[in-house]
């Protein structure tokens, strides 16, 4: 028989140094990505590119958006198509009474979640809707925030709208 020299460890005390070594570099790895990850991605959408010689352009904020006053509004139907005080635009706009609001007319109406949306909305003015599925005229024009009669109008190729189906383009009045 050989002579030990160094004392044995026992097999359990190795499997435990591994478990917390592996561990301990899982840890440190997954640091080290998500740093690298966030160095060079900062801002940016994983899948998304850069294009040489781009800017992102952002708009200022507004305090208010503008509408411009349809034949057959009136304060009362402004105010409650978006959600907003009437009392409210009338401050905005300096109304007084009996505020008689001409057609073509350019108003203010305070921000909120359906002017913010309507503002979207209009910067998609002749664009083009892609349905989904789902979708009737009513909703999409519902989503737009305009009348059926005016999506309709906009999409004179079509032979029926209720032959809507996913995929299909759609002019935006």
């Amino acid at each position: 028989m050989l002579a030990q020299t160094s004392p044995k460890r026992s097999s359990s005390s190795n499997g435990t140094i591994a478990k917390y070594l592996g561990v301990a570099f899982l840890i440190a790895a997954l640091v080290l990505f998500i740093r690298r990850f966030d160095n060079d991605q900062a801002g940016q959408l994983p899948g998304t590119t850069d294009i040489l010689g781009t800017q992102t352009i952002i708009a200022p904020p507004t305090d208010h958006y503008q509408y411009e006053v349809k034949s057959g509004d009136t304060l009362f139907s402004i105010s409650e198509r978006f959600s907003v005080n009437w009392e409210l635009v009338v401050s905005l706009n300096e109304l007084s009474e009996p505020y008689f609001l001409e057609p073509g007319r350019e108003i203010k109406l305070p921000i909120n979640e359906i002017t913010r949306t309507q503002q979207f909305f209009d910067n998609l003015k002749n664009k083009i809707y892609v349905v989904e599925s789902g979708d009737t005229f009513v909703s999409i024009a519902q989503k737009l925030n305009i009348s059926v009669t005016e999506l309709l109008r906009s999409n004179p190729q079509l032979e029926s709208p209720d032959t809507l189906r996913p995929g299909q383009i759609l002019s935006v009045p």
